[in-house]
């Protein structure tokens, strides 16, 4: 009994023994996680382009160019309907086409002018939401799949235990089962969370720049008034 204090003590001991960490790579990934993490790969790389899409799309100079926007103000300032439709045509930008469906219905009156300037920019921002939610898309189906890959792990241990009869191969199979399932609900929660946080930030970028075209538009149709 005299020798109950240090082994209790060495017990207690172990904890504060540093541990080896292991280190998980790529490479890891992709062999333990199995065949489904090639579908995560894929829409990891889909979600990396339209990322890369929507940096260069979603912009002002894109969306509403500062030079059309000054040319249409001058050109509606001017009465000049042709050369207004014209410049609009020519650009096809989101407020262009907003703005050539004002100038089509300005013979109409001021009124059905501002109302088609609306609709069409309403389909026109609706067009961009619908881009947009590819990433949501992406965001929801990448954890799907790590599920999917979750439960087919599991499947895989539970069948290795009921087949095989040596003790060293239930382990391996056991662990082998157990390992891609949380790999690949791993790569899943991933890709579905940087997924959700980009399109967070780009959500409130259109936001922002669909009410600003939509500022710039209602200028050019100030002109129309004045005109």
């Amino acid at each position: 009994m005299r020798f109950l204090p240090a082994i209790l003590l060495s017990l207690a001991a172990i904890p504060l023994l540093p541990a080896q960490e292991a280190t998980i790579t790529a490479r890891d990934l992709m062999v333990k996680g199995g065949n489904l993490m090639f579908v995560l790969l894929f829409l990891s790389l889909v979600a990396v382009m339209l990322m890369v899409y929507y940096c260069l799309s979603l912009r002002r100079s894109v969306l509403a160019p500062a030079k059309f926007l000054h040319e249409a103000e001058d050109a509606a300032e001017a009465g000049d309907w042709e050369l207004l439709e014209e410049l609009a045509r020519k650009d096809g930008s989101l407020a262009a086409k907003a703005v050539l469906a004002a100038s089509q219905e300005r013979p109409n009156g001021l009124e059905e002018a501002r109302k088609a300037m609306e609709e069409e920019g309403a389909r026109q921002t609706a067009i961009l939401w619908g881009r947009l939610q590819y990433l949501m898309d992406v965001a929801s189906i990448a954890p799907m799949v790590g599920l999917l890959g979750t439960v087919w792990g599991m499947m895989v241990s539970f069948l290795a235990l009921d087949t095989d009869l040596a003790m060293a191969n239930k382990v391996s199979n056991l662990t082998s089962g157990v390992s891609q399932a949380m790999f690949t609900t791993f790569g899943g929660l991933v890709i579905a969370i940087f997924s959700l946080a980009a399109y967070a930030l780009f959500r409130g970028r259109l936001n922002r720049l669909t009410a600003q075209v939509e500022v710039d538009c209602k200028a050019v149709l100030r002109r129309f008034k004045k005109a």
